[in-house]
């Protein structure tokens, strides 16, 4: 695949407003495949502009009890299917953590 190929295959992913996995899955490319051309043709720079920006509102109370099965706190829920659960009060920890490993991304609310 050359790079003006992968460019290409980024916009159609971005015009057809499905996921990236599910856009895979339609046109045939493997996950792992579609990250190793990435890696290989984007720069650091270009790769981090694909991230959409994170808008994070700290709560400023925390209740008592769980609702039902609705944690309080804050969960970052990835591609992949992971997830990542800061419980109620470790919202500036949060905060931190996301402005060094994405810095630019995170929108202050």
């Amino acid at each position: 695949m050359t790079r003006e190929e992968f460019l290409e295959l980024q916009s159609a992913h971005q015009s057809s407003g499905l996921s990236l996995k599910l856009y895979l899955q339609q046109i045939g490319v493997g996950y792992s495949t579609y990250n190793y051309w990435r890696k290989k043709y984007l720069s650091p720079s270009e790769a981090s502009h694909a991230l959409a920006p994170i808008s994070f509102r700290p709560s400023s109370s925390c209740p008592s009890s769980f609702a039902g099965d609705v944690p309080s706190g804050a969960t970052l829920l990835f591609p992949n299917g992971l997830r990542a659960h800061f419980g109620c009060g470790t919202e500036d920890v949060l905060m931190a953590l996301l402005n060094k490993s994405l810095p630019g991304h995170v929108l202050p609310e």
